[in-house]
């Protein structure tokens, strides 16, 4: 990797940390809520350390790695690396969770209308599959009415809240703290979607007061393909049951003939079987990318480009759906001009990478803008919108 000076916060110091990145030039990628770019260090760890275990034959299992990465894991989200298991992505935490829950018939789930597909199918299989019901709140850039929306569908029968913590349909930061609140008052098991978040905005768990929280890797951070990481309070590890489990879940002896068997007193019992062990070192990699350049300084670069953008996006009569309560998610349309259309031509005539929204009936394209981007790519995709207004609306 070549040295990035992080003494210099200006173009030059964007453009060497742009130089990280295999992403080819002849595109702009704002569409790294679905998966965002390695940077080469960590593409080289992948390699690297799978290349040294195909030479050694060896599993790649370690114990101090595992613990290194949870440990840097716990860091960014406030939390202890035993409160840390290693999953494939967000969905997988979320069947963790839900799965794990002990829920009798009749028992309700309130959730949004802004769930990623992820978390919806979840809970609407267990509920299909035991009877639950789910009451659904529209979040609003309103958080006072985001809040009173919940609290109007509590009732005796309520026992989950799940909630996306960045809504992946407009980028709004949920006001996770109020809600944390809401269900101590009520009782209610906390559970949040956190792939939006992770690396795109300060996570505090202790304050958010969830009782497990489920995110991704390969998004914001910049982790691999196939990374994430399920957060489960200590104290609630005996309540969210493990249902897959294996090598890793155990402590102890344990007896086929006797029965014998234990958890391990750590969120690791969700863990099992065989796994990609150098997708491990390609997070180490990728939290030492972050660490070098700061993760504030991701976060304020990040934040003056989706304000260029959105102030672009007013100026060409752009509908912005997501406020300044946001993450780098911006979410946008041009009045009388479906989604889909829009979404084709900036990719068709300018190469410009975008996700159209469906979730909570959007008719909305997507932007999330990360450290790879710049004001002068921000530019020529206004332009580019500009001409799309013009030329579909024609």
């Amino acid at each position: 990797m070549n040295k990035i000076n992080v003494d210099r916060l200006d173009e030059v110091f964007w453009s060497d940390v742009r130089d990280q990145f295999p992403l080819l030039r002849d595109r702009i990628y704002f569409n790294t809520s679905t998966m965002g770019i390695c940077p080469r260090p960590v593409l080289h760890a992948v390699r690297d350390h799978m290349k040294q275990l195909e030479q050694s034959g060896d599993t790649g299992h370690s114990a101090e790695l595992w613990q290194e990465v949870k440990e840097g894991i716990g860091r960014f989200l406030n939390c202890s690396a035993n409160e840390i298991a290693f999953t494939r992505n967000t969905t997988e935490g979320s069947n963790i969770v839900c799965n794990g829950l002990q829920l009798q018939p009749g028992d309700e789930i309130i959730t949004s209308s802004h769930e990623h597909v992820g978390n919806t199918i979840t809970w609407l299989a267990r509920a299909q599959r035991d009877g639950l019901f789910i009451r659904v709140f529209e979040p609003t850039n309103d958080e006072k009415k985001t809040v009173d929306r919940i609290e109007a569908l509590i009732n005796k029968r309520t026992r989950v809240l799940s909630i996306p913590h960045v809504s992946c349909a407009s980028g709004q930061v949920l006001p996770v703290e109020f809600i944390g609140n809401i269900a101590k008052e009520n009782n209610l098991f906390y559970f949040v979607d956190g792939a939006q978040a992770l690396g795109c905005t300060p996570v505090d768990l202790k304050k958010i007061g969830c009782h497990a929280y489920a995110t991704s890797g390969h998004k914001w951070l910049l982790g691999p393909n196939g990374t994430g990481f399920l957060f489960v309070h200590h104290d609630w590890l005996d309540r969210v049951r493990a249902t897959h489990v294996g090598a890793h879940s155990n402590t102890g002896d344990f007896c086929m003939k006797t029965g014998s068997f234990s958890f391990i007193d750590s969120a690791q019992r969700y863990e099992y079987g065989t796994i990609n062990t150098s997708l491990i070192a390609g997070i180490r990699a990728a939290l030492c990318f972050w660490q070098e350049i700061g993760s504030e300084a991701i976060w304020q670069h990040n934040l003056s480009l989706f304000n260029q953008f959105s102030e672009g996006l007013h100026s060409i009569g752009a509908q912005v759906l997501t406020t300044t309560r946001s993450a780098s998610i911006l979410s946008f349309c041009i009045p009388g001009i479906a989604y889909a259309d829009l979404q084709i031509y900036l990719w068709n005539e300018h190469r410009i990478r975008l996700r159209g929204i469906y979730e909570g009936k959007l008719d909305v394209l997507r932007a999330s803008i990360h450290l790879y981007n710049t004001p002068a790519e921000i530019c020529r995709s206004l332009e580019a919108i500009e001409a799309a207004r013009d030329n579909l609306r024609s």
